[in-house]
């Protein structure tokens, strides 16, 4: 059962209905809140802490029932417990604040593979995943039966469909109005795809979608508008069925045959890690791992460290990004997925990079102090802040890490840059070339 829902109820009734439940559940309950215990005030003050700091909870109020969502507050680290996985997108049904029904119990959050908390590389970098997909660069889209409007209905994993945010204040419209853009988008491409007619068989079910735009969710595009709705694809991830088991991708494609991601051929996490570790072109891939529980299955993200500045470059021609890259050495791959001009330019800023790293190169350690002290002064002449101290870059520079080095100045030199821009360039050749003459001019001392 839904955890979300397993606390709510639990609290109201011990609320509302002086209901005293045993110690066994009690530690339940504690479990599922991150905090075991057998103390009934320590569960409800944990479960107000929650719920007040760390859990948004957003409804919408018709004849004496509501509607709410539950998400994570993205303003606060994620931590993981039994209660967060499911904190996303979780669609609970209120008569009188009784929590009653829940409407949409959407896939888990994914757990970064190496990086989350629970996903340690060493412990699961042999587990063999029962599926993996690349992962669609989209906006999660949720679709369930909505009991008071007597309809299917899509959700976002953070608002209802008649919710969105206006310079960041939330609007709450009428529950006939279909307000959030994404909603209404999947809700369009639904009616046109006959995908509703296909999910009417199966009410009480959730299904999960992602929309795919017209550029990747990564780069945070504006609000689709309008007609914009041809312009995205619906893409059917899971779908859950009213005991809570958790189907794979390909199950949910057998329930529903519709436009689901493309499959990658199951091999040990670690392999697959390194397989899109570097990979441009995709975001992540996802891993569905068996355990005990079909109601909660492993879901783990493996995650592509380049994809994202590869995605600014493409879209938003960022300069800093295009030499991040430069410095990852793939270089060839990044022109692949771009358009002539900005490979020219990526092209050119390599060149100018390679100079850079000669420069550094050539510094001799007992002059790592006095170059140190050169590139922050010259970086401060083309740049108001300069996040990076001359003891700082001497130490780097000492322990001759010259890729941290060009990274953490090119960083600086280029941030709000734009790679087709003339006036990039030359500040970039003017930085190197006053380098190139405080080389020199070592070089003449010592000579």
């Amino acid at each position: 059962m839904n955890r979300v829902f397993i606390a709510e109820k639990f609290i109201y009734r011990v609320k509302h209905e002086k209901y005293e439940p045993s110690e066994d559940e009690i530690k339940f309950i504690g479990w599922i809140l991150g905090q075991p215990t057998k103390k009934l005030d320590v569960v409800i003050s944990r479960y107000e802490q929650l719920f007040n700091r760390y859990v948004e909870k957003r409804c919408t109020k018709v004849d004496g029932n509501s509607i709410c969502i539950y998400s994570w507050n993205q303003k606060t680290p994620f931590k993981v417990f039994p209660l967060t996985l499911h904190l996303y997108g979780t669609v609970i049904l209120f008569s009188d604040n009784e929590p009653k029904e829940v409407l949409a119990y959407p896939i888990p959050k994914a757990l970064s593979y190496a990086k989350s908390p629970g996903v340690p590389q060493d412990e699961y970098c042999d587990r063999l995943p029962v599926e993996v997909t690349r992962r669609v660069d989209g906006w999660q889209v949720t679709a369930y039966f909505n009991p008071v409007m007597n309809r299917w209905i899509f959700a976002t994993r953070y608002v209802l469909h008649n919710m969105y945010f206006e310079r960041g204040r939330l609007v709450i419209e009428s529950i006939d109005s279909i307000a959030n853009p994404y909603v209404y988008v999947a809700d369009r491409i639904a009616q046109e795809e006959n995908v509703y007619k296909s999910l009417d068989r199966f009410r009480g079910w959730t299904f999960t979608f992602v929309l795919e735009g017209p550029e990747p969710a990564i780069t945070k595009p504006p609000y689709p508008l309008g007609e914009d709705y041809r312009r995205y694809k619906l893409y059917i991830l899971m779908a859950r069925d009213p005991n809570g088991r958790l189907y794979t991708w390909s199950e949910t494609s057998r329930l529903i045959p519709y436009r689901s991601p493309e499959y990658i051929e199951p091999k040990p996490l670690n392999t697959l890690y390194e397989e899109v570790l570097k990979r441009v072109e995709t975001r992540s891939y996802f891993a569905y791992i068996a355990t005990e529980d079909p109601e909660n299955p492993m879901v783990i993200e493996l995650e592509s460290e380049v994809y994202p500045e590869a995605m600014y470059v493409k879209y938003l021609y960022d300069a800093k990004s295009a030499a991040l890259l430069i410095t990852e050495n793939i270089t060839d791959k990044l022109i692949e997925i771009i358009d002539d001009n900005a490979a020219k330019a990526v092209i050119k800023m390599k060149n100018y990079i390679d100079e850079f790293s000669s420069i550094l190169s050539s510094i001799d350690i007992h002059d790592a102090h006095s170059f140190a002290w050169k590139i922050v002064k010259v970086l401060s002449e083309h740049k108001e802040h300069v996040d990076i101290s001359v003891e700082e870059l001497t130490k780097i520079l000492k322990e001759r890490n010259m890729k941290r080095a060009l990274r953490k100045v090119l960083s600086i030199l280029l941030e709000n840059s734009s790679l087709i821009s003339k006036e990039t360039f030359e500040n970039l050749g003017n930085f190197i070339n006053n380098l190139k003459k405080q080389t020199l001019y070592r070089h003449n001392i010592h000579g």
